[in-house]
């Protein structure tokens, strides 16, 4: 298997390189939390809708923390782990968290502006909202938000308006959606040699996530609808980041993130057992037939193992 190592400048210009889509990621965090702070369109309501009776609770099956250990932390770690420990590749290293940061910071972007440009009740709205006893709806009417006598200004009262879709649902699938995607890539799971442990590896991120999403319907806090539609975005998203950086998961070398951005890309790799002569040389030529050999190995599709 060859190896391929970088110096500390040109990881300096890897991710330089990039910096348009670190740039891009962190301008999509800044207008989530700024789009956070924005009262949600209040939907007019049935004071009869049994859907909307179900009880508030503080406390939840996976709270905040916990998803963020669970969608960002794990797969950093799993990408870190392949790229650096097993492939040794800084540029896999680099490829797989740009993308998942892309999945991640679209994700929540696009789920909160959905929220709050819908603004669906949850489930648990009419206890966030305590109307006034004995209110009933106006003939052929609905009721709004007006009628609720909790403070309007509160996290809990708006909160109670952005349903649609479910946030945990749609985080916890951008993110283990691209994990599952990043080691579908690395196993070659569609190279039609029918290895069935590898389905079971690649399912079994979208199982994490759908227990995520499971778990805010056992709170109350979403509708089927939300976290269905959700997990859609979530894994959509995923895909598009994953695509961004790496090949197709059919293609044949679909453990290989795409080409760095240099001008010169034939002085980025070198064997761990190439002579410094050969590097300078193809540094200095910029030949391009040395930078293909350098960077693309052989597989073994056939052998059932991840070839890293």
């Amino acid at each position: 298997m060859l190896g391929m190592r970088f110096s500390s400048s040109l990881k300096r210009r890897l991710f330089v390189s990039y910096g348009k889509d670190w740039l891009l990621v962190i301008i999509m965090i800044i207008i989530f939390f700024g789009i956070d702070l924005i009262a949600p369109f209040h939907r007019q309501f049935s004071i009869n809708d049994t859907s909307l009776m179900h009880k508030y609770t503080e406390n939840e099956s996976v709270p905040v923390w916990l998803l963020v250990v669970i969608a960002i932390l794990a797969p950093v770690l799993i990408i870190a782990a392949v790229s650096l420990g097993i492939r040794r590749s800084w540029l896999d290293f680099h490829s797989g968290l740009l993308g998942l940061a892309v999945a991640l910071s679209l994700t929540i972007m696009i789920t909160d502006v959905i929220k709050i440009t819908v603004g669906r009740p949850r489930p648990d709205m009419l206890d966030r909202c305590q109307p006034p006893p004995g209110i009933e709806n106006p003939p052929l009417l609905l009721l709004d938000y007006t009628i609720c006598t909790e403070d309007h200004d509160t996290y809990k009262f708006k909160d109670g308006f952005k349903s649609f879709p479910s946030g945990h649902s749609s985080f916890s699938f951008a993110g283990l959606g691209y994990l599952a995607f990043y080691l579908a890539g690395k196993m070659h799971l569609f190279d039609e040699g029918g290895h069935t442990y590898k389905s079971f590896v690649f399912c079994f991120p979208f199982l994490g996530a759908l227990l995520i999403a499971i778990s805010r319907l056992h709170d109350y806090r979403h509708h089927w609808s939300d976290v269905f539609i959700g997990g859609i975005i979530g894994t959509a998203f995923a895909y598009f980041a994953y695509r961004q950086y790496y090949p197709s998961l059919a293609a044949q070398y679909s453990q290989k993130p795409f080409p760095p951005r240099f001008n010169s890309p034939s002085d980025l790799f070198t064997h761990e057992n190439q002579t410094n002569d050969l590097e300078a040389a193809a540094v200095e030529t910029g030949d391009p037939d040395y930078a293909e050999c350098t960077y693309t190995d052989s597989i073994d599709s056939s052998s059932g193992l991840i070839d890293l």
